[in-house]
């Protein structure tokens, strides 16, 4: 998940908390907290969430016109997200429980 935007209309705040990622072998978000966008900024329980704020990469981003940083963890993911995750787990999917896994809810801070 790419800073997913996870309310669901204004009765459903929690919504993406709650499901996004409950019933999956493995789930991963990359987010920032610095965006403008509601509810994009909080890590997701069911997920192992990489927070992307402080990456050095990110003085190499320029924000293109009339976008928000919103939309800097999909650069960074199209950057540098699929090589590492493809590093991670050998050329396997990865579920929780396994080894190599990460657990739900956990927050990797990328330098």
């Amino acid at each position: 998940l790419l800073d997913p935007f996870t309310s669901r209309g204004l009765t459903g705040l929690s919504y993406g908390s709650d499901n996004f990622g409950k019933c999956a072998d493995y789930a991963v978000q990359y987010m920032n907290t610095d965006d403008p966008v509601p509810t994009t900024n909080e890590p997701l329980r069911h997920c192992v969430c990489y927070d992307v704020t402080s990456s050095s990469t990110r003085d190499e981003f320029v924000l293109p016109d009339g976008e928000s940083l919103h939309c800097w963890p999909v650069a960074y993911y199209a950057r540098h997200g699929i090589v590492e995750e493809s590093k991670n787990v050998n050329g396997n999917f990865l579920r929780f429980g396994d080894d190599d896994a990460l657990a739900k809810g956990d927050v990797v801070m990328v330098d």
